[in-house]
């Protein structure tokens, strides 16, 4: 299957956990992809928006049109609110929201001219709270109003914006959850999982994939839920 045949996509995040499958997979489907990462060879921030913008650049230079951007770049740093530093509030916030804000705002432009589309990654945490996740949660929550928001604006300009929200996925990413909650803890929440176990990367892959592909044409403003059951049962 070439889904992505001939199209050019944007992987924020895209070095290392999901977003690093997603790059794989869309190469195997036949698109021209571009990461941007802060570990890349050509750092982006995403918080930041002259390196959004040289990023953008930097695409169009090499493959002069965009049509799919993956908005996955995010930071996990668990706490309780009440200890938090505010400087850790606002990298949280910097990187998850204001940075999808970001890639949104200099995109848009290039998706339109295709009329591609736009995913972004969201979380069960923005949809419901975890203890020692205040950060995270209300990041994410930012992320599904962002997408919905953009859903309505950009439905004329033949844009499709939609979300996905895994629930625990098997990358280091959730390392600082496990630290937090202590010993047992992975086993504990992963038994409120009614699929009793954490996803695969490519598990959230595939469904990331049909919602930016030609096969998901009429959808968009969705919150697709990948979780293995959790939110059913919460």
């Amino acid at each position: 299957m070439a889904r992505f045949e001939g199209k050019v996509a944007l992987v924020t995040g895209g070095s290392s956990g999901i977003g690093r499958m997603l790059s794989e997979r869309l190469r195997q489907e036949g698109a021209a992809v571009v990461v941007a990462d802060v570990s890349e060879p050509t750092p982006t921030d995403v918080s930041d928006a002259v390196s959004v913008r040289e990023c953008v650049d930097r695409l169009l230079a090499a493959h002069g049109r965009l049509d799919v951007v993956f908005s996955n770049a995010g930071i996990l740093l668990a706490e309780n609110v009440e200890t938090m530093e505010e400087a850790a509030f606002d990298l949280t916030l910097a990187v998850n929201l204001k940075g999808a804000f970001l890639v949104a705002k200099h995109t848009i432009p290039y998706l339109r001219a295709t009329r591609g589309n736009l995913v972004f990654t969201g979380s069960t945490s923005s949809l419901a709270g975890a203890s020692g996740q205040g950060a995270y949660c209300a990041s994410k929550a930012g992320i599904v109003g962002l997408a919905r928001v953009l859903a309505d604006e950009l439905a004329k300009d033949g844009i499709r914006v939609n979300a996905v929200c895994p629930g625990w996925v098997d990358t280091p990413f959730n390392d600082p959850v496990w630290e937090y909650s202590g010993k047992g803890a992975e086993a504990k929440l992963l038994s409120g999982v009614p699929l009793h176990r954490q996803a695969r990367a490519e598990e959230v892959v595939a469904p990331m994939l049909f919602l930016a592909s030609d096969e998901a044409s009429y959808i968009t403003g969705e919150v697709l839920v990948v979780d293995g059951g959790l939110m059913a049962v919460r």
